[in-house]
C-alpha cells in the first residue's frame, strides 16, 4: 500500500512541477530567444514599396532592374520584362535581415564570408536615386541553411536565414521573366499539333470532353490531353537564346514542329518548335521576337503522338449464356 501511495504523490508531484515551468518559466529565456525579441533590422528605415531600382553586382557584371508603371524590367537587357516573383523575394529578404545573430566585426575576415567584393553587392534605391540599402551577400554557413550578410556601410557580419546567394544573383538564368505563356487552360476548344509525322486536330465537344478529328476520328486519353494542356498553358522556358535576324539559324524559319490553342474567345496560343542542339531546342511564340530554349523532354510533353493521345477501343463485348 505504501507503494502504491508513494507512486501516486509521485505523479501528483510531477504534473506540479511541469505545470511551475510552464506558467512560472523559472529559467527565463535563452539567450537566442532574447536575442530574437531584442533584434533590430539591419536597414530600419527600408521600405520594400518605394523601391524602383535594383544594381546588382556579381561575377564582374552589373545588373540593373528597374521599376516603370508598376513593372518590374530587366534595364541592362533592354528592359526585357524581370521576374517578378524573384524580385519579390529579394525585397522581402532585405525587409527581413536583423541583427539577430553576429559573427564578426573584424573588417579582415570579410573575405572569409565573402561580404566583401567577392561575394554579391546589392544596391537598392528609390524614384530619386536615394540608397535605400546596400548591402554583400556572402557565402553559405558550414549548415547550407543560412548565408552571411553585410550592410555596406558596416563591418558587422550577421547570418540571415536562407540560401540567399541565388536569390540575389542568377547567373546564367539572368532576371528575365521566364514565361513562354500563362493563361487559364480551361479556356481553351481547339489544339493543333503539327510534326514532321503528322497533323493532330483535337476538339472540346459540347459536353467538355476532347475529342480528336485528325489524323483519324477518335476519342482521346482526357488524363493525357489535360496534362498536354496544364503544361502548355504553364510553360517556363530552361534557357534564352541569343538574339538574332536569322531565325533559320535555330531552324524556326521553317518549324519542325508547331502547337497551338485555340481559346474561347477566338485568339490563339502558338508556338514553334526548331532544332535541337546540346539537348535543347528553340522555340518560339508566333507573336514575339524572342527565342526560348526547352530541354527535350519538355518538348516532348507538348508535341505528342495520335498513338499516345488516342483513347484504347474497348473490349469486344462477350455473349453470355
Amino acid at each position: 500500500m505504501k507503494t502504491k501511495q508513494l507512486l501516486i504523490l509521485g505523479a501528483i508531484f510531477l504534473v506540479l512541477a511541469i505545470v511551475v515551468l510552464i506558467l512560472e518559466n523559472p529559467f527565463g529565456q535563452s539567450d537566442y530567444e532574447k536575442k530574437i525579441e531584442t533584434a533590430v533590422p539591419l536597414f530600419p528605415n527600408f521600405n520594400q514599396e518605394q523601391v524602383t531600382t535594383i544594381e546588382i553586382i556579381a561575377d564582374g557584371a552589373t545588373t540593373t532592374l528597374s521599376k516603370q508603371n508598376g513593372d518590374w524590367g530587366v534595364a541592362s537587357m533592354d528592359n526585357y520584362p524581370a521576374d517578378s516573383e524573384g524580385i519579390s523575394e529579394l525585397l522581402s529578404k532585405v525587409a527581413e535581415f536583423k541583427n539577430t545573430q553576429l559573427v564578426s566585426n573584424n573588417p579582415e575576415k570579410q573575405a572569409e564570408f565573402e561580404v566583401d567584393s567577392t561575394g554579391v553587392e546589392a544596391k537598392l534605391m528609390d524614384a530619386n536615386g536615394t540608397l535605400l540599402a546596400h548591402l554583400f551577400v556572402g557565402k553559405t554557413t558550414p549548415g547550407f541553411l543560412s548565408s552571411y550578410v553585410r550592410a555596406a556601410d558596416a563591418n558587422e557580419v550577421y547570418v540571415a536565414q536562407g540560401y540567399l546567394q541565388s536569390v540575389f544573383n542568377k547567373g546564367d538564368r539572368t532576371w528575365k521573366d521566364r514565361t513562354i505563356f500563362d493563361f487559364n487552360k480551361g479556356i481553351l476548344t481547339q489544339l493543333n499539333i503539327s510534326s514532321p509525322e503528322e497533323t493532330l486536330e483535337l476538339h472540346l465537344d459540347a459536353n467538355g470532353t476532347w475529342q480528336m478529328l485528325k489524323p483519324v476520328a477518335a476519342a482521346v486519353k482526357q488524363t493525357e490531353i489535360d496534362s498536354l494542356i496544364t503544361t502548355f498553358s504553364d510553360l517556363d522556358t530552361d534557357d534564352f537564346a541569343e538574339a538574332t535576324d536569322d531565325l533559320g539559324e535555330y531552324g524556326l524559319d521553317i518549324p519542325q514542329s508547331t502547337i497551338s490553342a485555340v481559346r474561347n474567345d477566338g485568339t490563339t496560343a502558338t508556338l514553334h518548335i526548331g532544332k535541337e542542339v546540346d539537348g535543347k531546342l528553340y522555340v518560339k511564340r508566333a507573336d514575339t521576337e524572342t527565342v526560348f530554349r526547352l530541354f527535350k523532354s519538355n518538348v516532348d510533353r507538348l508535341i505528342k503522338k495520335s498513338e499516345t493521345l488516342k483513347a484504347e477501343d474497348p473490349p469486344p463485348e462477350v455473349e453470355t449464356e
